[in-house]
């Protein structure tokens, strides 16, 4: 008959190896939940930035309508000297700030997709560990209980007979 002690630890062990494996598939879920949250906080930050680009071009609308009625009111010619170069100092604002907007844009897609890709794989090796530290667990416990001759047909009972 086998040692009822010895079976009782070998399923605590088992049950302590699930719970290692359940906690690697949390820990997993976890990390893809946080993947998941920086995508769309990223995305969030992504429209913002174009939203910035396109408030920038409504600025620079602004400008150059309000260059062009100013001089057009003082009698000038909008598309020529003073008025033009006003204009096109207007335009090239304008546009290295919408370019920059775009480059944020970008920057937010870029950061989103890295920090995604970086949960995802954190996720992935929290899988891999809580698996792995279930097996080593589980031999390391099953080891421990042979070697206290738990698994000896006929266990130690403490009593020498002389012979």
């Amino acid at each position: 008959m086998a040692n009822p002690w010895a079976i009782i630890a070998v399923v605590a062990s088992v049950g302590k190896a699930y719970g290692t494996y359940m906690g690697g598939m949390a820990q997993k879920a976890y990390y893809d939940a946080q993947a998941d949250v920086a995508l769309l906080q990223y995305k969030e930050k992504r429209i913002a930035a174009k939203e910035d680009g396109v408030k920038v071009l409504e600025e620079t609308n602004k400008a150059l309508g309000s260059i062009i009625a100013k001089g057009a009111a003082g009698g000038l010619m909008t598309n020529e000297g003073s008025m033009l170069t006003a204009q096109m100092v207007t335009l090239r604002e304008g546009t290295e700030d919408y370019n920059i907007a775009l480059i944020n844009q970008e920057l937010m897609k870029n950061l989103g997709l890295l920090e995604f890709k970086n949960f995802k794989q954190a996720g992935k090796y929290a899988k891999k560990f809580g698996i792995l530290n279930a097996i080593t667990g589980l031999g390391t416990d099953i080891g421990t209980i042979g070697t206290t001759g738990a698994f000896d047909k006929t266990p130690d009972k403490g009593l020498k007979v002389a012979p």
